[in-house]
């Protein structure tokens, strides 16, 4: 196990403030920042007219930077990562990583990266339970050789200077669901495939919905590049990460924009 540095100040994932919302949106303010385990949507279905619901949600966006479904999501991602499980024994070693394309949760197992994702993207929670599940392991943010490996490759990469990783990857997953992953690493930087040509490389053409469904159970974003998949006739599909995010890694890959102006 490499040497690591266990510091009280290095930070989990950014909750984002909610101070700069109008006071007219004191109380689903508060309510947010006290219980985020309702169902958003009906809590405000519950307290707004639709005019309201939706002025409240451009009001977040404005003023927060976020959507409010996606504050939720953090809250309840940094729940689980401060959670104590009792009967773990086992550390997995995670890190916030800032990216020109807002920050990422990274988590490290005994053999490697298990989890690399955008915080407050969807299904975000249930990776996190998945990987502690798995490897029985309590949270700990802390610095060691692997996190400063992976944020200068990621340093890296959004400067269109780095193709291929070596920060070391431990798959969390299904038989299958690592068949699908290792045919996404086989994609070459710079390249797509669509979901029927990975389905063939798998020696199974008919498989294409299940290779979608396991490319979205893929919890590495990145460096495992489920990015470079597309639908058949070339669109942009099925990105947990949002639709925007994976048009710039393929713009980033094809050289085509600067990661400065991202």
């Amino acid at each position: 196990m490499p040497p690591f540095i266990v510091n009280r100040s290095i930070p989990m994932i950014t909750l984002p403030s909610l101070n700069d919302l109008p006071s007219k949106w004191n109380e689903i303010r508060e309510r947010l920042e006290t219980d985020f385990s309702d169902d958003l949507e009906a809590l405000l279905h519950e307290r707004f007219t639709e005019h309201e619901a939706k002025q409240f949600e451009q009001d977040f966006i404005d003023r927060i930077g976020c959507a409010p479904e996606e504050y939720v999501r953090i809250r309840r991602a940094i729940s689980l990562l401060e959670a104590h499980y009792p009967d773990s024994s086992n550390e997995l070693t995670a890190a916030a990583i800032a990216t020109p394309l807002g920050e990422m949760l990274a988590v490290f197992g005994g053999k490697g990266l298990c989890l690399l994702e955008f915080v407050g993207q969807k299904h975000m929670e249930q990776e996190i339970t998945a990987v502690q599940k798995a490897l029985r392991g309590q949270f700990v943010f802390r610095e060691d050789e692997r996190t400063q490996l992976l944020r200068q490759e990621l340093d890296l990469y959004f400067k269109g200077r780095l193709k291929t990783f070596a920060t070391p990857l431990e798959q969390i997953g299904t038989e299958f669901q690592k068949q699908a992953w290792d045919a996404l690493l086989a994609i070459p930087y710079g390249e797509t495939r669509s979901y029927k040509e990975q389905a063939q490389r798998l020696g199974n053409p008919k498989a294409v919905r299940a290779v979608a469904a396991a490319n979205g159970q893929n919890k590495v974003s990145i460096l495992i590049p489920c990015h470079r998949v597309i639908g058949s006739d070339g669109k942009l599909t099925g990105y947990a990460g949002g639709l925007n995010r994976k048009q710039s890694l393929l713009a980033l890959e094809r050289g085509e924009v600067q990661t400065t102006l991202f």
